[in-house]
């Protein structure tokens, strides 16, 4: 994170207005938007649907799970960044506990992957001291349960007391969630092979107005500063650049 505060901090719903006009002006720097998708990120869409599906027999994940946030700069320039949280449950007035769902290889999972994401949601969430409690969630697709880090606990998916925990999600339980969803999964999904190569997008069709140039010209929008810029050194910084 900048060492320049930000403002602003809030949950936002996907369909916020603000996040879909940012997420438009974000759709030509993403090759899975009017092209080919890398197979793993689109499999990782499909197991993350069915996670939270799976989660939400446990405990009642919120609509409002886009995190936002207003970064002041030294030179006075602001600007408003976003971060999607895959899963938020608010636990009462004080108490949020945020998931962080990874379809993964086990080496990723020993290293805890997923946790710098956990740890850069917490310290924003905690700036708007309306929190006494943030608790984080490793969501992690295996059978079998490996050791997490330093022993990072195991625990269920409603747990209330825990700061960091593992939760294990099995392999028959996201083939029980696609199937009560109506998504298919592809026949070798466990397999590493699943998440290698490209496909189509099927969200194509709906972005390809945003892919074209001409039609995002027409629009007033803030072009995105250049990657020397120190809004976009501060959004690097923010974000973290990792798994």
């Amino acid at each position: 994170m900048s060492n320049v505060k930000p403002v602003g901090i809030q949950l936002v719903r996907p369909d916020d207005a603000e996040y879909v006009a940012w997420r438009k002006r974000m759709s030509d720097k993403r090759p899975s938007r009017g092209g080919p998708r890398q197979a793993g990120e689109y499999m990782g869409g499909l197991a993350e649907q069915c996670v939270q599906h799976y989660l939400r027999q446990w405990v009642p994940l919120q609509e409002e799970r886009i995190l936002t946030w207003e970064q002041r700069l030294r030179n006075g320039r602001a600007g408003r960044l976003y971060r999607e949280l895959d899963g938020v449950w608010t636990i009462d007035h004080e108490s949020l506990c945020l998931f962080e769902i990874k379809f993964t290889f086990p080496e990723n999972m020993e290293r805890g992957t997923g946790v710098k994401q956990l740890n850069i949601a917490q310290d924003l969430l905690f700036a708007t001291n309306r929190y006494q409690y943030i608790l984080r969630r490793l969501v992690y697709i295996a059978d079998e349960h490996l050791t997490v880090l330093d022993e990072v606990p195991t625990v269920e998916p409603n747990d209330e007391y825990t700061d960091l925990g593992v939760i294990w999600v099995p392999t028959a339980a996201i083939e029980s969630a696609a199937s009560e969803l109506g998504l298919e999964l592809p026949e070798n999904w466990r397999e590493p092979e699943s998440r290698e190569g490209h496909m189509e997008d099927p969200e194509r069709d709906e972005w390809q107005q945003y892919a074209d140039t001409a039609s995002r010209e027409a629009e007033p929008e803030t072009e995105e500063p250049p990657a020397d810029n120190p809004l976009a050194q501060a959004l690097r910084r923010a974000l973290g650049n990792g798994n």
